[in-house]
């Protein structure tokens, strides 16, 4: 009976990461730019999800009538929109009205406490303490069952229907055939780097790092090969075996994560705000002499670090399956561990740290012995910890 291993724990360690990464983005625009350390991200985080679910299930919610629901996806969409409006509410009720009376950091951490008490305590008296779920259909999970031979590598796929354990694929790859993959892969990621380095006129090296192109061309041309080049089962010998469990619940956050990474490095580093908010965040004096409105910068700022937080809000709920008036809050910590390691001045930082935190929150879990797992956040400050202590500035820096 081949069992979860560790290539399953680092699949769910990039989707953890993923999660985190979603509530990191909106993080790391607010301190690199308003240069507050917002603690009520996590409780926005929370705001988030359950206005998604007032579209999605308002059945769940004591005070509101059971008018229908809406599919998840557009339930996110609105949900989306009233956290960015309600992020524009309280920069302009609150942070703005300190901000102009020159309030120190102290003032601002203890104003963003401030607030998430209010918006935790909110949720708590709107809705309850109760686990509530999003009315969506439900997710089938397909196990990838990857057996090591003495010919090479079989792959066994299998999902449960009625119960039943049902085989639904088999094929394999000989083991020549790995390593001309794995020599594809790094020969394709290679030649991506050296082009996209050298070339200054290639638009993408703006938008897209050379690192984040070779690691792209690279996975592409794994993906590629696995899934083109299929052969027979390579023998019964089975010398290993481990299991990767997927489903599209994985796959879909994933890419909504990665497209929020590059939509927001797109606005920060191809328009005229995004060259605002650089400026602002560079030097906020300076830029207003140059012309920059800076109360419309901080404006758009709060507007999009909450609609960020929403996301991630979203996400989270649908990958944990319950929605809790704490959720953000737990979020918290591995948000603000993944900035400060990632470094505060690029959205592709923001997400390697989550990244980071992610896998060695459950590839330490499963590394250490049983029954481990309460420790997964402080696993995550250690390795956190142990990286500052030789590059201070972060894994990143600005890209």
């Amino acid at each position: 009976m081949v069992s979860a291993g560790l290539l399953d724990a680092t699949a769910q360690g990039l989707i953890t990461g993923a999660v985190i990464a979603g509530g990191a983005l909106g993080l790391s625009l607010i301190y690199d730019i308003a240069e507050v350390p917002n603690f009520a991200h996590g409780d926005m985080i929370t705001v988030g999800a359950y206005l998604a679910l007032v579209f999605n299930n308002p059945a769940a919610i004591p005070f509101l009538p059971a008018f229908g629901s809406v599919p998840l996806p557009l339930a996110a969409v609105l949900g989306v929109a009233l956290a960015g409006g309600l992020g524009a509410a309280y920069e302009l009720a609150i942070f703005r009205k300190f901000r102009r009376r020159d309030a120190d950091l102290i003032t601002m951490v203890i104003v963003s406490l401030g607030l998430a008490l209010v918006l935790r305590n909110a949720v708590l008296f709107l809705v309850g303490s109760k686990n509530i779920q999003y009315q969506t259909q439900s997710v089938v999970t397909t196990d990838f069952d990857f057996l090591l031979t003495r010919g090479g590598v079989t792959v066994v796929t299998t999902q449960r229907r009625a119960g039943e354990l049902v085989t639904t694929g088999e094929w394999g790859y000989p083991w020549w055939l790995v390593v001309a993959g794995l020599l594809a892969a790094v020969a394709v990621g290679y030649a991506t780097f050296a082009l996209s380095s050298e070339d200054d006129d290639f638009t993408a090296v703006h938008l897209v790092p050379p690192r984040i192109l070779a690691a792209a061309g690279s996975v592409a041309t794994l993906l590629v090969v696995g899934a083109v080049v299929r052969l027979g089962p390579q023998g019964t010998d089975y010398l290993l075996g481990t299991r990767v469990g997927l489903n599209v619940k994985h796959v879909t956050i994933l890419a909504v994560v990665v497209a929020a990474m590059f939509v927001l490095n797109v606005l920060l580093k191809t328009t005229d705000l995004g060259r605002a908010m650089r400026a602002t965040a560079d030097n906020t004096d300076l830029a207003e002499v140059r012309g920059v409105d800076a109360d419309r910068v901080q404006l758009v700022v709060w507007v999009v670090a909450a609609m960020l937080a929403a996301l991630a809000g979203i996400l989270t709920g649908w990958f944990a399956t319950n929605l809790t008036p704490n959720m953000g809050f737990a979020l918290l910590l591995p948000i603000f561990a993944a900035v400060i390691l990632g470094g505060i001045s690029s959205p592709y930082g923001a997400v390697a740290g989550a990244m980071i935190i992610g896998l060695s929150m459950d590839v330490g879990v499963y590394l250490l012995p049983a029954g481990s797992s309460t420790y997964r956040v402080a696993i995550a400050f250690v390795i956190l910890i142990g990286v500052l202590l030789v590059r201070p500035e972060g894994i990143w820096g600005d890209v």
